[in-house]
């Protein structure tokens, strides 16, 4: 289905992940600014939630057969995941997508970071002083749809850009596009939602949570309530938000917005994070925010993805525009994730050539934990290998 994919085999033998001794930077210094490489730090080697559930994508047949007392097989899915994405810049008038339009409509269930606000001009303000607020215009939602993403990660950095009422229309505008989201809410309690859809013959939950900013939250008071957190003070909310998901579905995704950019290696509160949510049950961990595509790793049974990196992001470029769409498969007996490296110069997604593709699996090799790609790009699980 995908050409020379990456396909990550998930064995009872996965390996735990282990804490990053040592950064790789690729420096930023503000806040969603192009990083750009260091040349002093080489890379190393090597039961349901409340609220109304939106339509599925895609709905399948009963997994038991009515006319036989044996439990039928059920149809393997494929879910996709795409990294950050934002349509400023005028991104929205350049087709971000449609170089690789085929490879975001085949899975079943296709799913982004939208780290944007989404209003027209003079809608709501700023509710805080920052270098980088990023508004969209709604009318670049078509592209979501036309692309066949159904459904995006909306608890970010920049969901609030233009406070609530740039929100409260960005959430009509999805709905009215049928694009399914998770992550924010008009309040605290709608924010905490988990998204649990019917994808062909299962159940899945999608959770959406930032880690950052959370130097606002050191009070403990949620002042920024539209937002589903995962900051210190927050965290049964998010953990409560996690164990409703696992509860009411066979499948369990986390899309977190977390870490440091421009930084290969995953911060250490990161990694404590995602060992918490594997004990929760979590079977994919999808991370964004650090505008660059970082390793991967498992722990237990739980698939890592370190940072999905830029997707049709206008400020890609260099290292930040190495991309990838995180493909999970699901059948009845093992949970497979394959990628697909992509380029994303400017935010308009394409494509790699053989030595891009080349250099985005050695990126990736360098820094995971318990993987290695062969030239072929199929990943083998290595216990020894630890490039963080």
């Amino acid at each position: 289905m995908f050409p020379r994919s990456i396909r990550l085999l998930v064995t009872a033998a996965l390996v735990s992940t282990a804490g990053c001794s040592s950064a790789i930077d690729v420096s930023v210094t503000d806040d969603e600014q192009t990083p750009v490489v260091s040349a002093n730090t080489p890379l190393p080697p090597t039961s349901l939630a409340p609220g109304t559930t939106r339509s599925s994508p895609t709905t399948g047949a009963s997994p038991t057969d009515a006319s036989s007392t044996e439990p039928r097989q059920r149809r393997p899915i494929t879910l996709g995941f795409g990294g950050d994405t934002s349509f400023t810049d005028g991104l929205d008038r350049r087709d971000p997508f449609g170089q690789v339009v085929d490879l975001l409509r085949a899975p079943d269930l296709m799913v982004v970071n939208l780290e944007t606000a989404v209003a027209d001009p003079g809608v709501g303000g700023a509710p805080v002083a920052k270098p980088f607020l990023f508004r969209s215009p709604p009318e670049a939602l078509d592209l979501l749809v036309a692309a066949g993403i159904d459904a995006v990660g909306l608890a970010n950095n920049h969901t609030l850009d233009f406070g609530p009422d740039a929100l409260a229309q960005m959430l009509r505008e999805l709905d009215d596009r049928g694009i399914q989201r998770v992550g924010a809410g008009l309040d605290q309690e709608a924010a905490y939602v988990p998204l649990i859809v019917e994808v062909g013959d299962w159940t899945v939950g999608l959770v959406s949570l930032s880690r950052v900013p959370c130097d606002w939250s050191a009070s403990g008071e949620n002042v920024r309530p539209q937002v589903a957190w995962a900051c210190p003070p927050f965290q049964d909310l998010a953990e409560e938000m996690i164990s409703q998901a696992t509860a009411a579905a066979d499948v369990t995704v986390v899309m977190v917005h977390g870490g440091e950019e421009g930084v290969l290696c995953p911060s250490p509160f990161m990694v404590e994070l995602r060992a918490r949510w594997a004990e929760l049950g979590v079977d994919l961990v999808v991370d964004g925010h650090p505008h660059v595509v970082q390793g991967v790793t498992s722990i237990g049974s739980t698939m890592i993805a370190h940072s999905s990196g830029n997707f049709a992001f206008p400020s890609a470029r260099g290292v930040t525009a190495n991309s990838a769409l995180f493909l999970f498969d699901i059948t009845e007996t093992d949970r497979t994730l394959r990628i697909e490296p992509l380029r994303a110069d400017g935010g308009i997604l394409r494509i790699p050539t053989d030595d891009e593709r080349a250099a985005i699996i050695d990126q990736i090799n360098r820094v995971s934990t318990g993987w290695q790609f062969d030239d072929d790009g199929v990943a083998r699980v290595d216990p020894e290998v630890d490039g963080c």
